[in-house]
């Protein structure tokens, strides 16, 4: 068993002594091609390279080995040769660029023939938002109640699905990001002021509370404009707009009515009514257009993302045909207002590009 214990041992140490050495021996490489591109020399290159880029070179060695390769075989007159070592690259270092001050101009514009951005990102978002109904028909129950109702708001959260594809040619610093997320809406109404028609002007106030509670599926067609920025491939901000549909998955009511004050009153409350089903007091779709402004900052193979944005509604959101179910009518003397949802979300998360590097230009 010590044997077994001491072979094991052995072992491992001649691994890592190994991989020492050829780290060592990779570095000692690279500084050799750099000797070897400097004098000249430039049919040696790919011999010096081979054994370390098959397995040895750092990414950061491996990226500087094939810059030179490529410069090695466009000086050689070896443009197939100088393709591929671009394209491997490339691919060793998808956010790789070009440095004006420094590379050739025969280097840089065969870096231009090929697709060096990412072809598409995808990523996941999650915040917070708060919703604000704009009424624009009051209905009520109480004589007095009309217009004396208000809205408070309240946060809710939300998760959002989001692509972006680039725009090229003259709509370069245009990005097309549709999103699909799973939002929710909460939000209070209060009506202090909840009379009845068949009371007398001086006959006891009642009071009514509903707190709403809903959950909505969006999909917004988002299109970005990127602004102007010293290195966009790094970090960059942008503004965008763009219309929206959202689908209504559920909607819930916590109902509570006072009437009157005192030893005389009594305040009538229960479970939470659902308002979607079977009552469809809501429409399904509603529509909207959104305002955002946000940002993309790279760290390391992905993008931090964050932006703030205002959902304007364009359409009704309440059923006119069945506004308020039997239960709201009857037991709350509630009737719902006529409104557009208007909401403001912040919001962050993450976007994976996804890189497919290729020769576009012969």
């Amino acid at each position: 068993m010590r044997r077994l214990y001491l072979s094991i041992i052995f072992s491992a140490f001649s691994l890592t002594v190994g991989f020492s050495q050829t780290a060592t021996n990779c570095t000692q490489t690279i500084r050799l091609i750099r000797l070897t591109y400097e004098q000249g020399r430039l049919h040696e290159l790919p011999d010096l390279a081979k054994g370390c880029l098959r397995n040895g070179f750092t990414k950061e060695e491996k990226r500087e080995a094939y810059r030179y390769l490529t410069l090695a075989y466009i000086y050689l007159e070896e443009p197939d040769s100088a393709d591929i070592n671009m394209l491997n690259l490339l691919e060793t270092d998808h956010f790789y660029q070009v440095n004006p001050t420094i590379d050739p101009a025969e280097f840089i514009a065969l870096y231009a023939k090929f697709r060096h951005n990412p072809v598409f990102r995808y990523g996941l978002k999650a915040g917070v938002n708060v919703t604000q109904p704009n009424v624009t028909e009051y209905y009520n129950v109480g004589s007095t109640a009309g217009g004396a109702g208000k809205y408070a708001l309240a946060v809710a959260f939300n998760v959002m699905l989001a692509f972006e594809k680039d725009l090229g040619g003259k709509f370069k610093n245009f990005v097309v990001a549709p999103e699909l997320g799973l939002v929710s809406r909460t939000f209070n109404y209060s009506n202090s002021n909840l009379n009845f028609a068949d009371k007398t002007p001086d006959s006891t106030v009642s009071t009514q509370l509903f707190v709403f509670n809903q959950q909505w599926l969006d999909l917004n067609g988002i299109v970005q404009y990127r602004l102007k920025a010293k290195n966009p491939i790094d970090f960059y901000t942008y503004i965008g707009a763009g219309p929206g549909i959202s689908y209504l998955l559920s909607s819930k009511n916590q109902p509570s009515t006072s009437y009157g004050t005192g030893s005389n009153g009594y305040t009538v409350t229960g479970p939470q009514v659902d308002d979607s089903s079977p009552y469809n007091s809501y429409n399904s779709l509603v529509y909207s257009a959104t305002l955002t402004a946000g940002f993309k900052k790279r760290i390391g193979e992905l993008y931090l993302t964050g932006d703030i944005r205002y959902q304007f509604g364009l359409s009704n959101v309440v059923n006119n045909a069945t506004r308020t179910n039997q239960v709201i009518g009857l037991d709350y003397a509630g009737a719902y207002n006529n409104y557009r949802m208007s909401n403001v979300m912040i919001q962050i998360g993450v976007l994976f590009p996804r890189f497919v590097p290729k020769k576009l230009v012969k």
